[in-house]
């Protein structure tokens, strides 16, 4: 049993961590179809496609394959052990004052800053790209009111960036972490901030609502990202649907073929662009997702990522009546590009 550590008392202060209660999911309880969650189903939508018990994808299968070397982290305790305490800080407060230990110890694992290369400006002002000048001697010439991130506390310990990603130790080797409690990365499934869509139930729903709509939590370690279901770049990245409201047609703006940093670059329209932004969004798109046959036919090697139908039982009907009565974009929609 380790020691407490001279912070303990610091810790204890609700101003530095939030604790909540929570239940580690096991791996097999995720595995199970049974216990797998559907994504979203809007009534709009008649979907053909074989559930796993009728001899449709195997979804299981297809789950472990996208992170074959990132199984959730096996638990071997009783049902009654099984709760935990996920503690999470309160960014806000987190190294803005300077550490009062005049003994050597680990900055690491210290709620307070030491020089300044982990200490934090108050407020949300500046985003998340790290300042030209953080790596160089020479200070910064707009100082504390750059709108960059000076360092790497700054850059990862803010709301959008907390806790969205897991360790690079997740799941093996977390004991190698030195950051412990105070590590921005997530060590478990309880403690990530983001959907894990990746325990979804693998059918059409998901493809057309959730499939490539989250960032990948995985990306700080190796796995195959051709055969995963999460986003790593604007151009692999969708806007879920059902939250973004655009046209199953090609955006003209959009660069398809450019390596896109930022996605007001892609089209200056940004979220708010009424067309697809790239390929995903198109053939993904409600509207378009397995309503084509696809044009490989039996040469076809994508599987299920196929966004086409490969015979009947595969192929997807849409009740457009219920579009036209929705709104004004699907009835100009119905009559401009199906006839």
């Amino acid at each position: 049993m380790s020691k407490p550590s001279f912070q303990e008392p610091f810790l204890q202060n609700p101003s530095f961590l939030i604790q909540k209660q929570g239940k580690f999911p096991s791996y097999a309880s995720n595995m199970n179809p049974q216990n797998q969650k559907s994504a979203p189903k809007p009534s709009f939508y008649t979907s053909t496609m074989p559930k796993p018990s009728e001899g449709g994808h195997e979804f299981l299968d297809a789950t472990i394959v996208t992170h074959s070397s990132l199984v959730t982290e096996p638990i071997r305790q009783n049902a009654q052990d099984m709760k935990s305490v996920i503690q999470h800080l309160v960014l806000e407060n987190f190294k803005l004052k300077a550490c009062p230990f005049n003994i050597q110890h680990n900055h690491k694992s210290c709620p307070f800053y030491h020089n300044c290369k982990d200490k934090k400006r108050p407020g949300n002002f500046y985003t998340a790209d790290i300042c030209e000048y953080a790596e160089r001697e020479e200070t910064c010439p707009s100082g504390d009111l750059c709108q960059k991130s000076h360092n790497r506390v700054e850059q990862l310990y803010r709301a959008d960036k907390y806790k969205t990603k897991f360790c690079s130790f997740y799941p093996n080797y977390l004991e190698k972490c030195e950051y412990g409690i105070f590590c921005s990365f997530a060590h478990n499934e309880n403690d990530i901030l983001v959907e894990l869509i990746h325990n979804l139930v693998y059918d059409d729903d998901f493809f057309m609502f959730k499939y490539k709509t989250v960032w990948c939590p995985f990306n700080l370690t190796q796995h195959d990202k051709s055969l995963c279901v999460y986003a790593h770049n604007w151009q692999d990245y969708r806007r879920s649907p059902h939250m973004y409201h655009y046209e199953p047609n090609p955006c003209s703006n959009w660069k398809s073929n450019d390596f896109v940093i930022n996605y007001n670059e892609g089209c200056n329209n940004n979220f708010a662009c009424s067309k697809c932004h790239g390929w995903k969004e198109h053939e993904f798109h409600p509207l378009n997702y397995k309503i084509k046959l696809c044009p490989a036919g039996k040469n076809c090697t994508k599987g299920r990522d196929c966004s086409y139908y490969h015979n009947e039982v595969d192929r997807r009907s849409v009740n457009f009546s219920k579009f036209l009565k929705k709104s004004f974009f699907f009835k100009t929609f119905f009559l401009t590009f199906l006839f």
